[in-house]
């Protein structure tokens, strides 16, 4: 009888650390989605832009100001974007779906891929038209390298993931930062 009893107790002490460290792990993934990212444009494009252009405190300032509203407007399309891939997909719940349907779907979720593109380059204009001359040229220069920092990570959601062949593309540089995403390019000076 003794031999039962222990057993129960051991049983009664391992689901209970089980289920506490399924608390721990749920309550560390909520305050990760909930705090994933703080708000405002991120830091590193910031100091990189403003490091690589010379810019002064006022165009640093109207650069931050860009970028939170950039910030701001796509977070609207994409609102808006993810509402419309998910109609598109909730049409498979459907077992006979015109193909007018598929494309008309297809269509809208495209429409505001398209949006972002345009928002995106409008936002550069912006941010080029800050530059004086000297400042345009270097501008001109790192745009790729701004880009990249801004994308997100391949596969792309905001964690990234395995492009789509299982394929990883070659990186010679410095890992990337906890973000996920590049780091600034070191330039000889």
């Amino acid at each position: 009888m003794n031999y039962f009893n222990r057993n129960k107790w051991w049983a009664i002490a391992f689901m209970l650390l089980v289920a506490l460290n399924v608390a721990t792990l749920l309550t560390f993934w909520l305050v990760k989605e909930k705090h994933g990212r703080p708000p405002g444009p991120p830091s590193g494009v910031v100091d990189f832009l403003t490091k690589e252009l010379s810019f002064d405190s006022i165009q640093k300032q109207k650069l931050v100001e860009l970028l939170e509203e950039q910030q701001q407007n796509m977070r609207e399309i994409r609102r808006n974007n993810r509402g419309a891939k998910d109609k598109f997909f909730a049409l498979l719940k459907q077992d006979a779906i015109p193909d007018s349907a598929i494309e008309n779907a297809a269509r809208e979720s495209a429409r505001y891929d398209s949006q972002m593109d345009v928002l995106t380059f409008k936002h550069f204009q912006q941010l080029r038209s800050l530059c004086n001359e000297t400042q345009k040229k270097k501008f001109d220069n790192i745009l790729q390298q701004v880009l990249h920092m801004i994308a997100p990570p391949p596969g792309g959601g905001p964690r990234g993931g395995p492009p789509p062949n299982g394929e990883h593309p070659p990186h010679d540089g410095p890992p990337p930062g906890e973000d996920g995403r590049e780091p600034p390019p070191q330039h000889p000076q």
